[in-house]
């Protein structure tokens, strides 16, 4: 009997299941090469970040250890050659080198007799070895050079995994024993720095935990450098730089006679030359982390692409109830599906940042607070802490330039206050610059954040500074500057009324007008990259400009620069308020029995108010808007002592929370939570409320709610 030929549904199970396998096989390389490439680059991606970080840290060192050498060159004694004391001022300038990459300290004179200290300050060399290279002689005995820093060999024979920073020492600095120096060439001073130890303290820790990926790294000099891995005590010396790296930073794959690898760099300044960090690791071992995921992704494509053509021939032959019943589990399927979509959009939307800071610095504050002493714990929440103040720190600048930072006005002294900051102004500006102060008589006090004019002033010094590195004179002049017919400005016209002027002058390189243009701007900055945020200036800008006030500069190149502040004199002082704390503050408030209703939209804010007030022993309720505070009031029978309430939240904002609060509960205290300042709030708000800024720590808040407490109201005063 001839077999029958198969029916049109079995050579369609036939042909489904014949293309899936095509699918199948086409997709397992595709879906292999894709991950390969996307481990790869997450690989690539994680090397570059890791080296970035590393020749970041190592620029910077190098960049303080330059700062050291040229601070402590610049000392009479080291200038002199007084090897009697220079023991004791090597221990007191490098022994506290708890990094280990200073190994020694060497001064040779004009005629190349050389000294050797160890960086505690024990000699080892007394003038029994002469060393003088003629070019490093040619060089640093060209006054023209006198300021420079090179990086050379040390003083020693052959190639070593150190390198020495040098500068010239000129006789330059008076003293009690030669007051007029002679100002002469009188040898070079040089740091021995030791790359192993560079290395191991930039790239150890990041070697340790990549230990499973055998990473080799690597720091190339112009002249030799040296290899760290897979282990990172394997310590190996390498020739120079090899493959001739161009672009600044960058990934590539090689292939070599150590096998195919993927490989990274970034580069790095180092006084007046160009070093290289650079990674590699095998290609193949970032390979076979894929195979067992992949076989399983393999294994599953596989089991679903047969699957469904078998499930599509069971189908037709089952009756129409079951297909009914199929199409609407497909249908559930898909509801299903866009709902957790609509669930990934919801969840990816960015919260407000001043709110996620808050969540951040206050959680890592209590993380800290219940982790036993000198826990890793302990110690990892306060990294947490500081970055989130560090970024803080950022974003208050930012608001600052923009005008929305949070001001406390009150009537500010300059008198006092600057004869309080002028230690503070001299220690930040060295010895080598020579700062006078002039204060008119009978100053008008001012109406400003006293915090922030102390910030403004420090940041116009240390601009100063900046502009002087071989020292000079800084004057800060104070004086009273009525303005009755206001005054046109080439930027801006300042209007009538008196005014403080606040004026800070320094004898430094001055700006061009290229310069002076854009020095305001947020981020700009004439610094090396790594060495400034370019946030100072355009922070004093917005916050003078915040205060009703005016600033401008007069800058010669080669002369100095000048700049003046107008700030406006305080009428009448202000009525008195609630105390408002700064949100940094250390310590806890004494602990409460009182009741305090939160008002907060942010989950995550309302959540660490609540739970630090609580530690604290205050009773909190709490709300996720100004309505639900209100009904919460209104059910609650017993006494709620404090409002805390956010400034800006949907629907009702907080000061109008608070004016129907103080109407429904006369007497209850009031504290505003706020991550910038809006028309919303106004001085008259701030006269019968306090003010926390946002982020805040639980201690800052405890603190502020306790201030509140203990303030007497305005009604209450009057």
């Amino acid at each position: 009997m001839a077999p029958r030929p198969p029916s049109a549904v079995t050579r369609f199970v036939y042909l489904a299941t014949f293309l899936a396998i095509v699918v199948i096989a086409t997709l397992s390389v595709i879906t292999y090469r894709s991950a390969v490439a996307a481990a790869i680059q997450q690989d690539s991606n994680q090397q570059l970040a890791l080296l970035r970080t590393a020749a970041v840290g190592m620029q910077g060192e190098i960049q303080a250890m330059s700062t050291r050498i040229r601070q402590f060159g610049s000392m009479p004694s080291v200038q002199n050659l007084d090897v009697d004391v220079l023991s004791q001022r090597v221990n007191a300038a490098f022994g506290e080198d708890e990094s280990g990459l200073v190994t020694l300290i060497g001064r040779a004179d004009a005629d190349g007799k050389l000294y050797v200290w160890t960086s505690k300050g024990n000699l080892l060399v007394k003038g029994t070895i002469n060393y003088r290279d003629p070019e490093l002689w040619a060089w640093a005995s060209n006054r023209a050079n006198a300021t420079t820093i090179r990086m050379v060999h040390p003083f020693s024979n052959g190639q070593s995994p150190r390198r020495a920073i040098v500068i010239p020492v000129w006789r330059n600095a008076p003293s009690a024993e030669v007051p007029k120096p002679r100002n002469d060439f009188n040898g070079v001073l040089a740091l021995n720095i030791d790359l192993n130890r560079m290395m191991q303290v930039y790239l150890g820790p990041a070697m340790t935990e990549m230990s499973g990926s055998r990473l080799v790294v690597g720091l190339a000099t112009p002249q030799f450098g040296v290899r760290m891995g897979p282990d990172n005590a394997d310590m190996q010396p390498t020739p120079a730089e090899a493959h001739n790296h161009v672009e600044p930073q960058g990934t590539t794959i090689l292939s070599d006679k150590d096998g195919r690898r993927l490989h990274a760099w970034s580069k790095l300044n180092a006084a007046d030359e160009t070093w290289l960090v650079a990674s590699s690791t095998p290609y193949a071992l970032i390979a076979g982390r894929l195979q067992q995921s992949a076989m399983a992704q393999l294994l599953l494509s596989s089991m679903l692409l047969i699957g469904v053509p078998l499930a599509g021939w069971l189908v037709l032959r089952r009756e129409r109830h079951v297909q009914d019943e199929q199409r609407a589990l497909e249908r559930r399927l898909a509801e299903s599906e866009k709902m957790e979509a609509i669930g990934k959009v919801a969840g990816g939307v960015a919260h407000d940042f001043n709110n996620m800071l808050t969540a951040i610095l206050g959680y890592a504050s209590m993380i800290q607070e219940d982790a036993p002493p000198r826990s890793a714990i302990r110690d990892q929440a306060m990294q947490i802490r500081r970055a989130a103040e560090n970024a803080a720190s950022l974003t208050q600048k930012l608001l600052a330039f923009s005008r929305k930072h949070v001001l406390q006005p009150g009537i500010v002294d300059l008198r006092s206050m600057l004869g309080n900051l002028l230690n503070l102004v001299r220690k930040a500006v060295g010895e080598d610059v020579h700062v006078t102060t002039q204060t008119g008589e009978d100053l008008w006090p001012i109406l400003a954040d006293q915090s922030h004019v102390e910030q403004s002033i420090l940041n116009l010094v240390i601009n100063a500074r900046e502009a002087m590195p071989n020292g000079g004179t800084l004057q800060i002049t104070v004086r009273n500057a009525p303005r009755p017919r206001g005054e046109r400005r080439h930027d801006v016209d300042v209007k009538p009324g008196d005014y403080v002027q606040i004026t800070v002058t320094d004898t430094g390189i001055g700006m061009d007008e290229s310069t002076r243009a854009r020095m305001f701007e947020p981020f700009f900055t004439t610094k090396a990259p790594g060495k400034g945020t370019g946030l100072g200036l355009s922070t004093v800008y917005g916050f003078v400009r915040q205060c009703g006030g005016y600033i401008s500069v007069l800058s010669t190149p080669g002369k100095g620069t000048s700049i003046e502040v107008l700030l406006p004199r305080a009428e009448a002082p202000l009525s008195a308020g609630l105390p408002t704390p700064p949100s940094n503050v250390e310590g806890d408030g004494a602990p409460g029995r009182e009741t305090v209703l939160i008002a907060e939209d942010e989950e995550g804010v309302r959540l660490l108010a609540t739970e630090s007030l609580e530690r604290r022993g205050f009773h909190v309720l709490a709300a996720d808007s100004g309505e639900a505070a209100i009904k919460l009031a209104m059910s609650y029978e017993g006494t709620i002592h404090v409002l805390l309430t956010d400034v800006v939240m949907p629907g009702m904002k907080g000061p109008e929370l608070a004016d129907r609060m103080r109407a429904m509960r006369p007497g209850i205290r009031v504290l505003l939570m706020s991550g910038y300042s809006a028309d919303i709030v106004t001085p008259a708000d701030l006269k019968e409320a306090a003010l926390i800024t946002k982020p805040f720590s639980p201690a800052a808040l405890s603190k502020a709610v306790r201030a509140a407490l203990d303030a007497s109201l305005p009604s209450e005063t009057a």
